[in-house]
């Protein structure tokens, strides 16, 4: 009784913990159809207009987005907050991608993608300030086309 107990708990936690099994094939289709998404949300940051970038997220209160110790919760609040980075679009931050993105999909119709930039902006005492960062944003395929679930990005300051 005892070792079927412990040999079907032990099938469960294998089974929940296992990588989930996705053809390179769907990772290949899924990254083909996420590239422009990711290449079109970069140019729309370089160009400072955050209703275009912001619209790659899903648009719902669930959306969550962490950066560094803060979590922004919900479409709006992040569009909200993107216009404040971006002074409404009078910033004068680049940003310029370091290597090439990575991309995972942990299970069929999600995909990890994650990437490393470095910026440039001119602060209010007319210095020049270089940051770099790194992103993990996690893709979901929606009736709408792919949408990101859930970002996390983390900077350092040089």
């Amino acid at each position: 009784m005892m070792k079927t107990y412990f040999a079907c708990l032990f099938l469960l936690v294998a089974s929940l913990t296992a990588p989930a099994k996705v053809p390179s094939d769907g990772l290949a289709a899924a990254r083909a159809e996420i590239l422009p998404l990711f290449e079109a949300m970069q140019a729309a940051a370089n160009a400072h207009d955050a209703e275009k970038h912001v619209s790659f997220y899903a648009r719902e209160s669930s959306l969550l987005f962490v950066i560094n110790d803060e979590a922004i919760v919900g479409w709006d609040a992040l569009l909200a907050k993107q216009r404040q980075w971006w002074q409404n679009g009078k910033t004068d931050v680049t940003y310029k991608l370091v290597g090439e993105p990575d991309f995972r999909m942990p299970a069929p119709g999600l995909v990890m993608v994650t990437y490393f930039l470095t910026s440039r902006r001119t602060l209010p005492d007319v210095k020049t300030r270089d940051t770099r960062f790194g992103i993990s944003a996690l893709w979901q395929k929606r009736p709408e086309g792919w949408r990101i679930i859930y970002a996390h990005e983390s900077m350092v300051s040089k």
